[in-house]
């Protein structure tokens, strides 16, 4: 009976760490147009972070490398070689990078959360932007879900909202 429950509690913490991976929908300051994106080409990605973040390099390049798998999943035709010619950069500005505590999370649902936070701009080689999004995504869910998700889970849906932006949307 006890590795029934065990089992139980695991299987349901692993499905429940799929939220930290789900999609945050980006909010648009300034969109591309419905032509602009069925034509949209990027040549490149790229990451900094706001001054007050607490963020490594290494886990910048790391979300800017999430980004670019996803896009290139969803959205095969969006990456392009740099010497394609007329391509956007899409520049992901880290506003907020909160790692949380596992622990806090673990006693209770809300305590310890994990927060990333971008703006995300599409700019035309000539340096000016073609469009401007926030991307926000947390995970607060506590328990034994919240002590076993880690930031890297959550930088996983963070980078598929990211690529959202960029997504062809596919006729129904």
């Amino acid at each position: 009976m006890k590795f029934a429950t065990f089992a139980g509690a695991s299987a349901l913490a692993v499905l429940l760490t799929g939220c930290a991976g789900s999609i945050s929908q980006p909010v648009a300051l300034s969109a591309l147009s419905k032509d602009q994106l069925s034509t949209i080409h990027i040549s490149h990605i790229t990451g900094d972070a706001a001054s007050d973040v607490v963020i490594t390099p290494d886990e910048i390049a790391s979300i800017d490398q999430k980004v670019q798998a996803y896009i290139r999943v969803d959205s095969p035709s969006v990456m392009v070689d740099p010497a394609t010619g007329d391509a956007l950069t899409m520049k992901i500005h880290i506003t907020r990078f909160d790692r949380g505590s596992a622990v806090a999370r673990a006693i209770l649902i809300g305590l310890g959360q994990i927060h990333i936070d971008a703006t995300v701009s599409l700019v035309k080689s000539d340096g000016t932007s073609a469009g401007e999004y926030k991307v926000k995504k947390t995970f607060a869910l506590g328990g034994v879900v919240g002590a076993v998700t880690r930031v890297e889970d959550v930088e996983e849906g963070f980078a598929k909202s990211v690529a959202e932006i960029v997504k062809e949307k596919k006729d129904t």
